[in-house]
């Protein structure tokens, strides 16, 4: 019976949701837009994402898409989950897509966060 009251153990996650939980995350907030259809699209291709424009930091915020970016330390690897908010709470969320590195790089860039992936990948 006090079973109902535990926590779920952390075996039960996927694989990728383990390895994910180990890499930097990024949190970038996106402007509205459809939503089932972004995720539709990321299905088959990363770069739907370059579509997204980045809300403004002194905006309100009634509705918007943050994208939880996950990038190992070389963004050798990289990850996206999508969250939708509406009236500060959360009404969607994504699947993990994988992004690719560059994808990754102009994402951040869009938002000021400019990464030198040569000065990363001589280390």
């Amino acid at each position: 019976m006090f079973s109902l009251f535990r926590k779920k153990s952390a075996d039960n996650d996927p694989p990728l949701k383990k390895r994910v939980e180990k890499m930097k995350c990024r949190k970038i907030n996106f402007v509205d837009d459809d939503f089932d259809r972004l995720c539709a699209e990321m299905k088959t291709d990363c770069k739907a994402l370059m579509r997204l424009k980045p809300v403004n930091y002194y905006a309100i915020k009634n509705s918007y898409i943050m994208g939880m970016l996950y990038s190992e330390e070389d963004f050798s690897e990289n990850f996206i989950q999508l969250l939708h908010f509406e009236s500060e709470r959360q009404t969607g969320k994504s699947h993990i897509f994988p992004v690719d590195t560059e994808t990754a790089v102009k994402l951040l860039a869009k938002v000021g966060i400019m990464i030198d992936l040569k000065k990363i990948q001589q280390k």
